[in-house]
């Protein structure tokens, strides 16, 4: 016999494992710390391509000035204080994705034990019918 309970249970995980258990399935994969540190990683590159598009876009902006600056200024200066900027901007960049994917790991983790109560719940559904099931053979 089917149990509209049961069913119900059912379909409220298979809607879950087709929208959001997709979204949350690499956080069963890892721990915490190897998650966050492996989207550091991925920012790392990431920030750096970004802050040398953006570092590119701001010589062409200025490049009248900078060569009038390059004559005056020698490029040691120049590169030192290019260095500062990107290592301030990198720090950052890691500490916004740090507390990005920390939250992000901590509100999936939240959903996916929702998710195993449910299927233990079910689970549990199964052994008690199949109990009764015996039983009732048993009374036959």
């Amino acid at each position: 016999m089917i149990s509209k309970e049961r069913v119900r249970h059912m379909t409220k995980l298979a809607e879950y494992d087709a929208s959001e258990g997709k979204k949350y399935e690499r956080m069963t994969e890892y721990f915490r710390s190897d998650y966050v540190a492996l989207e550091m990683i991925k920012s790392l590159f990431t920030g750096t391509i970004c802050f040398g598009i953006l570092y590119m876009m701001w010589i062409l902006y200025e490049m009248e000035t900078l060569t009038d600056l390059l004559v005056v200024t020698d490029l040691v200066m120049l590169a030192i204080v290019t260095v500062l900027i990107y290592v301030t901007f990198m720090v950052g960049y890691l500490l916004i994705t740090y507390l990005v994917y920390n939250k992000r790991y901590t509100t999936g983790r939240k959903y996916i034990k929702k998710y195993y109560n449910g299927l233990k719940k079910v689970q549990s559904m199964y052994r008690s019918e199949e109990q009764r099931q015996l039983q009732d053979e048993w009374e036959e």
